[in-house]
């Protein structure tokens, strides 16, 4: 029998954002014991906070939305998962791709385990402005030699590294190019302790989907073969 985990992470007013970016807020709508018949909350989220998944519309104003995507494109059957450890401020380059091209032409999802996520909780600060990125040239090889690959997935905050923006945006530019045949999402803010890429069997990634906005949180869950 197969195991499920998750990879995303719950929804927290503590949890750490891109600098500048508002956090959720949760108020409490009706109250049981207050006398309301039932209990309801109010929800004030930003798009891209927490777990969530980038569409081509985040970057290009005639990009897809998450909602104009086909729902297969949030099934990957032939997941691959790749430790390259990284720390503060550190790209992935596409040298580091390279080594496992053969696999990468098979993948229709990369995960990229850096051993960042660690920090979400130690480091907040330093995870939310300092966290590292994947390179726009890494991004580039991507987009044009992986032609299975829908979705780039990662156990830090973003794509960009707050410290080094413009290449950041650059590398956005590269993974959610409207151009590709097939369309690709950037999954950022997960976490794959705990997951053994040799028992990676597939992964489902569910994002909100609200018609006409870019971008969602999503909830993320893997399959893995049974021990």
């Amino acid at each position: 029998m197969p195991v499920y985990q998750r990879l995303s992470y719950l929804l927290d007013a503590k949890d750490p954002v891109w600098p500048g970016n508002p956090k959720v807020e949760f108020s409490q709508y009706s109250s049981i014991p207050k006398g309301d018949i039932c209990n309801e909350y109010r929800i004030t989220l930003f798009n891209h906070f927490g777990s969530h998944m980038d569409s081509q519309k985040h970057v290009y104003d005639n990009g897809l939305t998450l909602s104009d995507m086909a729902i297969d494109a949030f099934v990957y059957d032939r997941p691959l998962l790749l430790d390259i450890p990284k720390s503060y401020g550190e790209l992935v380059t596409a040298d580091e791709l390279r080594a496992y091209e053969t696999e990468l032409k098979q993948a229709d999802l990369l995960l990229i385990r850096s051993g960042f996520s660690e920090k979400r909780t130690v480091d907040p600060q330093g995870y939310s402005e300092r966290g590292p990125g994947v390179s726009e040239e890494a991004c580039r090889y991507l987009a044009e030699e992986c032609p299975k690959l829908k979705g780039v997935a990662l156990d830090w905050l973003s794509l960009s590294c707050y410290m080094l923006k413009e290449e950041g945006h650059r590398a956005h530019l590269q993974l959610l190019n409207p151009e590709r045949k097939v369309p690709m999402v950037i999954i950022e803010d997960l976490t794959f302790d705990g997951v053994a890429a040799d028992r990676l069997r597939k992964v489902t990634a569910l994002p909100l989907l609200v018609a006409g906005v870019d971008s969602g949180p999503c909830q993320v869950v893997a399959e893995l073969e049974d021990q």
